[in-house]
């Protein structure tokens, strides 16, 4: 399974850093982890890091224009859009991949 993490800008890849880190990144942090450990391809895009990944992947880029950037995070198995404007949990991602 192919999983894609379009995020919003970040200061850094995991977003947990800083003095008061999201704790929804700090949870999806380890959920790519576990996906990671379990065989998955994980990519994670973030628009201040990789921006040519936002506009070269054409769902991503059509959701933004029409929608704008909250929209992210979007998360894609596949290929497929499987959560827009915020993080799946584990099992989301699981079921996700059925």
């Amino acid at each position: 399974m192919k999983i894609e993490f379009y995020n919003p800008e970040m200061c850094c890849s995991s977003g947990v850093c800083g003095p008061s880190p999201d704790p929804d990144l700090i949870r999806t942090t380890k959920v790519i982890e576990q996906l990671k450990s379990s065989g998955h391809t994980v990519n994670r895009y973030t628009m201040s890091r990789t921006p040519i990944a936002f506009s070269s992947n054409e769902a991503v880029y059509k959701e933004l224009l029409s929608k704008g950037p909250k929209i992210l995070p979007m998360v894609f198995v596949d290929g497929r859009i499987v959560c827009e404007g915020r993080y799946p949990s584990l099992d989301e991602m699981l079921a996700a991949a059925q």
